[in-house]
């Protein structure tokens, strides 16, 4: 008998779907200034190396000193981290709305896989105030609070616990240092 194409099946390959994870890291003065910035970067290389195990896609934002730049395109389990991450410096002020703007836009052209969101800041920054106000994007965000003082300032402004009050899929974590 020929082999016919009725004859062929394919089955989907089972498992767990494979997640986007883009992590925006706060290079600015205060971080760096606190110590949370180097507490910062060794959480960070945590998360990268479980992602790699995973085989999930990762990729790195850095935002301060007024500027925000992808260090690492969305990509499947790179080995290289640990270099990118230690030699990375910190300054200036925190242009928080601007990098929340930029991961949103990353994970709106990357949508056929679903993206989760890593906010790791001390979040003082003025940008809390007017982000609150905006829409809820619809995308899972973590907000990783690094304030030393964990409490509310004139230069924080509750930051972390305030947006993830305002969009119903944000979660905030604190860690202390």
């Amino acid at each position: 008998m020929p082999l016919a194409a009725e004859h062929l099946r394919w089955k989907r390959p089972q498992g767990k779907s494979r997640h986007q994870h883009l992590f925006l890291l706060d290079c600015s003065a205060s971080m760096v200034e606190s110590g949370a910035f180097a507490k910062a970067k060794g959480l960070l290389l945590q998360w990268m190396r479980w992602a790699y195990l995973r085989r999930e896609s990762v990729a790195l934002l850095c935002f301060g000193a007024g500027q925000v730049r992808w260090l690492l395109q969305p990509t499947r389990a790179p080995r290289w981290n640990d270099d990118l991450i230690e030699s990375l410096l910190g300054g200036g002020g925190t242009p928080l709305a601007a990098a929340l703007q930029a991961g949103w836009e990353m994970a709106a052209q990357h949508s056929a896989q679903p993206s989760c969101l890593w906010v790791i800041s001390d979040f003082r920054s003025a940008d809390v105030l007017q982000l609150e106000l905006q829409p809820a994007p619809p995308l899972a965000q973590i907000w990783v609070d690094c304030d030393v003082g964990g409490t509310t300032t004139l230069t924080n402004f509750g930051g972390a616990s305030r947006l993830a009050s305002a969009w119903p899929l944000s979660v905030t974590l604190s860690f202390s240092i």
